[in-house]
């Protein structure tokens, strides 16, 4: 299932902001590209510069899946502790 919501948040990004011959110039700035462009150089750029990108992503994907994971968990608790606050009341 991860797999599908990794490529689910891949296609969400738009369009790159660079053209298929700069992807090379991405190479030492993979942490400040765009999601877009990564994807863009997994595209077009050589095998080494792809699997770098790839690398990138993934990260970015599994960070933001562990701040959703970590509000949803402070949102779950925050519910349980206003249903105990409420039934304290009845």
């Amino acid at each position: 299932m991860i797999s599908a919501d990794f490529a689910y948040w891949l296609s969400i990004h738009g369009k790159p902001g660079i053209l298929p011959n700069q992807v090379m110039s991405v190479a030492n700035v993979m942490n400040r590209a765009s999601e877009a462009d990564l994807i863009s150089v997994m595209f077009h750029g050589n095998d080494e510069l792809a699997i770098k990108a790839l690398i990138e992503l993934k990260h970015r994907f599994e960070d933001e899946l562990n701040s959703l994971e970590e509000l949803n968990q402070y949102q779950t608790r925050d519910r349980e502790m206003e249903m105990q606050n409420a039934s304290d009341w009845n």
